[in-house]
């Protein structure tokens, strides 16, 4: 709000006069974390204000040769009278370069997308749906077929029952327990089978709602409409994970997802675990956590995952599973590059919006010894996000439901600042 930005001015120009030297540390936090920060609920929010607000309050913006995000274009005005301010303003770029903003060039590409996807969304949403005439399919043809192709293409769900699982899959333990990463798939298992059960039967409603042969609902009708537009009806979404794919590479996703799972049942726990295949990674994180505790009788609470990655693209080229800890592969970085062979941050490649991460050993390491690390090793603590939207709802862990955990990755020696306001973030899955 602008009694933000008021009351911020009002208190540099206290703290100015107050004092004999810029209290830079002060001012930084009084504004970003207090004036601006306290109205922000998402704590990775509040650490992009004050990456951003960081450049601005630095003694190196009283250099003569000072500019903004290096550009020659943004340099401070001159001291002189008022006309000569404005005229400075004047000859400000009328469109911003990303990068004053602290993003990368490549982000401009990403904006607009977004921007005509959306126009096109809107064009599509207030197309008549009429008939076609000649040799064009008829709406209603074209959402039977792909009704028949998603029925045919998604497999039926495995029954959990003797001989089926894995020996290794639900192992039990001392005192006849399930190990912990095994009571894991059971629950993910669960709502994979409930999915494809509400999937399937939605289906064939829709097919005899089509031939007439039962009332068409507005369930029905909002999914046959869902079609046309390749968008994920909401009746399947209510039951579904968070993804923001359309339709077509959503059913190829979503059959991806079962054939993993039903690998993990009948064959094992795999060498690299798919970490976008989880409803809830979070869980499947904290299951392979409580497995390490077990062995070395350390309690959970004093353990965390320390993210190693490896060279390896292909999980299929593992000889074995971790020895300690888990493997785990299919995330993705946004807003930078990787440098495979130093295993480190980079910027991106002009054009490219998305890198593959290579399989990544999630080491068990103990909390206390974790923020030393990421210090002494200047190490970026990259958010990991569900979808690349990056937001949901306040869930009561204080984080947002779309967000998984932090993970420290290696950079070059700059200020971490820098891949903030690069909004550098490690995605479980594209939109594409």
């Amino acid at each position: 709000m602008d009694s933000d930005f008021q009351v911020s001015c009002a208190q540099v120009r206290l703290y100015l006069l107050s004092q004999d030297k810029v209290p830079w540390v002060t001012l930084q936090y009084l504004i970003s974390e207090v004036n601006y920060g306290g109205r922000v609920t998402d704590d990775k929010d509040v650490r992009l204000i004050s990456a951003v607000l960081s450049q601005y309050f630095s003694a190196s913006i009283f250099q003569d040769d000072f500019c903004f995000a290096g550009l020659a274009d943004y340099r401070l005005p001159k001291e002189g009278t008022l006309e000569d301010v404005r005229a400075f303003v004047g000859a400000l770029p009328i469109d911003e370069d990303p990068r004053i903003f602290g993003l990368h060039p490549n982000a401009l590409i990403t904006a607009q997308f977004n921007q005509a996807r959306s126009f096109l969304e809107t064009v599509v949403s207030v197309q008549p749906r009429i008939s076609s005439g000649g040799s064009g399919k008829k709406p209603e043809d074209i959402v039977a077929d792909m009704g028949e192709e998603f029925s045919k293409n998604i497999p039926d769900a495995v029954k959990v029952r003797p001989g089926v699982a894995h020996p290794e899959t639900y192992k039990t333990i001392a005192g006849g327990g399930i190990v912990s990463i095994g009571v894991f798939h059971g629950q993910e298992y669960e709502r994979l089978v409930k999915m494809i059960g509400v999937i399937k039967r939605s289906l064939t409603m829709l097919g005899k709602a089509l031939k007439g042969i039962v009332l068409m609902s507005s369930d029905m009708e909002e999914m046959y409409n869902a079609f046309l537009q390749q968008k994920v009806p909401s009746n399947w979404q209510k039951v579904a994970y968070p993804c923001m794919k359309p339709l077509n590479s959503w059913v190829s996703d979503f059959i991806c997802r079962i054939h993993f799972l039903t690998s993990w049942l009948t064959q094992g726990p795999p060498k690299s675990f798919w970490i976008s295949a989880f409803f809830f990674p979070q869980g499947f994180m904290t299951a392979a956590l409580q497995l390490h505790a077990r062995k070395t009788k350390i309690p959970i609470d004093e353990l965390d995952f320390h993210p190693r990655p490896s060279n390896e693209m292909d999980p299929e080229n593992l000889k074995e599973a971790a020895q300690v800890g888990v493997n785990i592969h299919g995330l993705f970085l946004q807003g930078c590059g990787w440098h495979f062979s130093e295993k480190r941050l980079r910027e991106s490649d002009q054009g490219v919006l998305f890198v593959g991460m290579p399989v990544i050993q999630l080491y068990p390491e103990m909390v206390a010894q974790i923020p030393k690390m990421i210090l002494d090793n200047n190490l970026y603590r990259c958010p990991m996000y569900k979808t690349s939207e990056r937001k949901g709802t306040l869930s009561t862990t204080g984080h947002s439901t779309n967000f998984v955990k932090y993970f420290a990755l290696g950079q070059p020696e700059e200020d971490p600042n820098h891949w903030t306001t690069r909004g550098v973030a490690l995605l479980c899955m594209l939109d594409d």
